[in-house]
């Protein structure tokens, strides 16, 4: 008698355990939180279609495939998807970009197949999970970002066939036969032309046929992920297979959305908004663009990495939409000259103003040693992965830049178990010098939008607005959940319209029509714990390092099962002052952040799913812990840090 793997998985491969779980995954499973990000990535993701349409490249999208609102909902999903990718507006998760079929194969079907509000952002969540998953499975290979064309395999298939409500054998088939064909991206048409939309369209298209050939019957290969000459082996230098099905309910990919404010890559983000916050500084100083005598860059290792491979293409004014998106100079020279960088900026004729290209010239990118260490500590783009990868991580950074492998965190640090703390440290510095010895800087720790960095609803209402969309827009989405399958229809129809001056549309809310599952109760409200956690973090830089090392050794021993499962337990947890010592003398100060970081999301996550018991009990629990966490933060040097949130500014 054979007995059960002790992963728990009975056998099944993995596409099996995703399509499982996915396939039955409903919206009231998901937290309050993650599903909040839903309406935000919708928003956010028609506001990128919008500024791609009213581009010249989008307008030649539409000739060639047509509009988002055709009946034909595969050459709709095409459009759609590839008019959102042409401005590099679109937003990010761990992993992947995954909105231009996770969100956009949900929407051109949703009136199909008469969606209501809840079935639309149930298939969008089933869609962002599944996708997410199997890219950051591959994550550490040649792919990353938009380059992943594959993302978009899983998106298409789990986004229609969770709308469908298929069962999990058309899954199993669907991405089946959709990852035994994945698009293999090639760099220079990718880079520089509008090839880059392809990375979106082809796979939507493969998916699609793939759905098509499932729900008839075809049958794909349940193991092309991890058969040894499958999926992984051959995208991904180090296969992670476990980041495809590790913490179905508890680890959600959602919820690590990065929301993009400016056009261009996520990369050079941080540096845009510093150029931002500097261009404020000029007009204050007087100065002239002509006094400026160089601007000088800092970020990580990714961002002078796409610098390089950037200007190796010798970018100019005649360059086209990707080129420019990839270009840290444009991007950076505009934003100092106008004070914002809008999608206008990607087009005629601002692009070919002379003084932007000679600013441009002025700019150079210096690798700040701290700031990678930040970006690899961080969830993404690459930090969840690395700590996935474990003793593997260092060689593959080696071989990718070696530059990077000194900058590693300890081999020891687990992968997270909850990613409602999430992070994306994608800093940088910009300091602009003037002839007359003037210097003026900025640093962002990372995008404005970025996860973690604050609320997103905001962010993307005013995305949205930005690009002409229609006011009522916003306060629909906010209320998806209840709209029936004709209020979707005519959110939709006036989302992507561009009716903009329309009268006021009269969107139906009724029933939705299938019931989905009553959410799960719990047995203690966490929001108060979390909001303290979350103070503690932003001010984190004034806290004492034993302090620190004690939260987070605190948090880990109380998220031990044999320790909240007694429920007479007090919640005082004593931290042995060798065990503190010995995690001082291992870890750094930033390791420590984020070891508190990692561990309140995984002692949160283990108190939220708590069975419902002596309410009294855990209410007690919880408050003490917040009391604690609050006493640390109160303990510090100066609580300045938490009234200033993210460190950014400009001064002289």
């Amino acid at each position: 008698m054979t007995s059960a793997p002790a992963d728990g998985s009975g056998g099944r491969t993995l596409i099996r355990r995703l399509a499982d779980w996915a396939s039955d995954l409903e919206l009231d499973d998901a937290p309050d939180r993650v599903v909040a990000h839903l309406g935000s990535q919708l928003l956010s993701q028609l506001a990128a279609a919008r500024t791609g349409y009213a581009h010249p490249l989008g307008r030649r999208i539409a000739r060639a495939y047509g509009g988002p609102l055709q009946p034909d909902p595969a050459r709709a999903a095409v459009s759609l998807a590839m008019a959102a990718i042409c401005l590099d507006h679109d937003d990010t998760v761990y992993a992947g970009h995954l909105s231009h079929s996770c969100v956009t194969v949900p929407v051109v079907f949703a009136r199909q197949l008469q969606l209501d509000g809840r079935q639309l952002l149930t298939a969008i969540l089933a869609a962002d999970e599944t996708a997410a998953r199997v890219t950051a499975a591959a994550t550490l290979g040649p792919f990353r970002g938009q380059a992943a064309a594959h993302t978009h395999l899983a998106g298409t298939v789990a986004g229609r066939l969770r709308a469908l409500d298929a069962p999990a054998r058309a899954w199993v088939n669907g991405l089946g036969l959709a990852f035994s064909v994945p698009p293999w991206t090639l760099t220079p048409g990718f880079l520089s032309t509008d090839a880059k939309g392809f990375a979106a369209a082809a796979p939507i298209q493969t998916g699609l046929t793939a759905c098509d050939g499932a729900l008839a019957g075809l049958r794909g290969p349940a193991d092309v992920l991890e058969h040894p000459e499958g999926f992984l082996r051959r995208y991904a230098d180090v296969p992670l297979p476990e980041e495809a099905v590790a913490g179905f309910g508890t680890l959600w990919h959602t919820e690590t959305l990065s929301y993009k404010v400016h056009p261009g890559s996520a990369y050079i983000g941080a540096a845009v908004d510093c150029a931002v916050d500097c261009a404020a500084g000029l007009r204050a100083a007087g100065a002239d663009p002509d006094d400026i005598t160089e601007v000088v860059v800092e970020g990580s290792l990714l961002t002078s990495g796409l610098d390089r491979a950037s200007r190796a293409r010798h970018i100019g004014p005649d360059a086209g939409v990707a080129a420019l998106n990839f270009s840290l100079p444009y991007n950076v020279a505009t934003a100092l000259l106008t004070g914002t960088l809008e999608p206008a900026d990607l087009m005629s004729p601002a692009v070919e103003r002379p003084e932007r290209w000679k600013l441009a010239a002025k700019v150079r990118t210096v690798h700040d040693p701290h700031l990678s260490r930040a970006a690899l500590l961080s969830t993404a783009p690459l930090g969840q992965a690395l700590r996935r990868a474990g003793e593997h991580a260092d060689a593959w950074v080696r071989a990718t830049d070696a530059r990077a492998a000194d900058m590693l965190p300890p081999s020891w640090l687990a992968p997270e178990t909850d990613f409602r703390f999430a992070t994306k440290r994608l800093g940088a510095r910009v300091t602009v010098r003037l002839h007359d010895g003037r210097e003026l800087s900025a640093h962002r720790a990372q995008a404005a939008g970025a996860v973690g960095s604050g609320e997103h609803t905001a962010l993307a209402r005013e995305k949205f607005l930005r690009s002409g969309g229609h006011p009522e827009v916003p306060h629909l989405i906010a209320e998806l959940a209840g709209l029936d399958a004709n209020g979707v229809a005519e959110l939709i129809s006036l989302a992507l319209s561009g009716a903009a001056d329309e009268a006021r549309a009269e969107i139906s809310r009724g029933e939705r029509r299938r019931p989905g599952r009553s959410r799960r109760t719990n047995s203690v409200d966490t929001r108060a714990l979390e909001g303290a956690y979350g103070r503690l973090l932003r001010s984190a830089d004034s806290v004492p390092d034993r302090e620190l090392a004690e939260l987070a050794l605190e948090a880990a021993a109380l998220a031990a099962s044999d320790v909240l499962s007694e429920v007479e337990v007090e919640v005082e947890v004593e931290v042995e002052t060798a065990a503190v010592d010995a995690l001082l003398a291992s870890a750094p100060r930033d390791v420590l952040v984020d070891l508190v970081r990692r561990n309140a999301a995984h002692l949160l996550g283990v108190l939220d799913r708590m069975p419902a018991g002596d309410e009294g009990h855990w209410a007690r629990v919880v408050e003490d812990l917040r009391d604690h966490v609050e006493r640390a933060r109160k303990s510090a040097r100066t609580d300045a840090g938490d009234a200033r949130g993210e460190e950014h500014g400009a001064g002289s």
